[in-house]
């Protein structure tokens, strides 16, 4: 089965990512937005129980011994990693558990056992999916944790100029679109269900946002103009004492880029990232442009030729589409629906190949930035 042998690559990519993090980094609390990586290990094991011994088992045992320090919902995220198990026990448990869900999946398999209307197909992709963001999320972590590593002997500087930044749009037509996941193919329940939308002609640009145009943007005083920002904006800017993208460090005029595997030389036209939505809608402002509707940035997606490369803000908050049902549990999605959390849209080079698909909706409040997110522009 090649679900089975996916998650089991998750699975070790997970171990791998903890393993390489080492006894100093694995309870390593580096932001008040994100877990330590070994919470993330034991969450990941934690979600498998739930979806494979608890429910097509009956089998509580190490969905309870985890739940303290596993779950998501009662555990906060300010409060993971206090008490995480040592290193190696982590390992362990997770080496030895991980190996017996997939003997439990390859039986349910076999089996073809079916509870409460899930299938073990759709069960391993939803796991598989989450293993993938969680992996991410680690490459987050560790991006910041070089991010705030102050030694900058080994950084690899280079000198780049600005450039102009110039709106080459795709123009897409006056009609009306459908958007949305098929039942044929895996989503989440944010992706469904299928509708139709009824869109005036727009233009989005067939290019991401480069390093170089960003320089120009911060050399044009772009931080330091009130009438580009939002009110939000330019307080959090502030308040933040925010002069440029988080992944970026100078010395003097050259510039170093912080990436998860460590600091590497810009190039110009590489997409910048690690911005917020603040920071994306001055530079639109600047531009005389906007940040694009999350329907406009699908319909046009199966034109762009540089997609995937970075989570892409769009301009609407994160909603239900017309006729949203829950699945497969009702605190999926529901809750993130409170009007805080703006919709990215892609994924980035560090996403896994499964979570790029053009109905994917990836959702953070507008201020966040350890995420390898960027952008385009688009006019009316």
């Amino acid at each position: 089965m090649k679900d089975l042998i996916t998650i089991k690559q998750k699975q070790n990519l997970l171990i791998k990512s903890y393993t390489d993090s080492g006894r100093k980094l694995y309870d390593l609390k580096v932001s008040d937005s994100l877990s330590p990586i070994g919470w993330h290990l034991i969450h990941c094991l934690y979600i498998e129980c739930i979806w494979i011994r608890k429910l097509y088992y009956n089998d509580t045992d190490l969905v309870n011994k985890l739940k303290n320090n596993g779950d998501s919902v009662s555990v906060p995220i300010k409060k993971r990693g206090e008490n995480l198990p040592e290193f190696q026990t982590i390992l362990s448990i997770c080496r030895k558990e991980f190996k017996k869900n997939l003997n439990l999946i390859e039986k349910i398999s076999n089996k073809k056992i079916k509870k409460n209307n899930y299938n073990i197909a759709y069960i391993l992709r939803f796991l598989i999916n989450h293993h993938s963001q969680h992996l991410e999320t680690i490459k987050s972590i560790l991006n910041l944790i070089k991010i705030k590593n102050t030694d900058y002997l080994n950084i690899n500087f280079k000198l780049i100029n600005p450039q102009e930044f110039k709106f080459d749009p795709l123009v897409i037509k006056e009609g009306i679109y459908k958007f949305g996941a098929k039942d044929s193919v895996f989503s989440y329940d944010n992706e469904k269900p299928i509708n139709n939308i009824k869109l005036g002609t727009f233009g989005i640009a067939k290019n991401l946002i480069s390093v170089g145009q960003w320089l120009g943007f911060i050399i044009e005083e772009g931080y330091n103009r009130k009438e580009l920002w939002k009110n939000k904006g330019w307080a959090w800017k502030n308040k933040n004492n925010i002069t440029k993208p988080l992944n970026w460090i100078f010395l003097g005029n050259q510039l170093s880029l912080c990436t998860p595997k460590g600091h590497v030389k810009p190039k110009e036209t590489q997409p910048v990232t690690n911005i917020s939505m603040h920071e994306l809608e001055a530079f639109a402002k600047w531009q005389n442009l906007r940040v694009p509707h999350e329907l406009e940035w699908e319909i046009a997606a199966q034109k762009f030729k540089n997609k995937y490369l970075v989570w892409e803000w769009c301009r609407n908050k994160f909603y239900p589409y017309k006729g949203f049902v829950s699945f497969p549990y009702e605190g999926y999605s529901r809750p993130w629906f409170d009007n805080n959390y703006y919709t990215l849209r892609g994924s980035s080079v560090y996403s896994e190949e499964v979570i790029k698909r053009s109905t994917f909706r990836n959702f953070y409040k507008p201020d966040t930035r350890y995420i390898f997110s960027g952008g385009r522009l688009s006019s009316s």
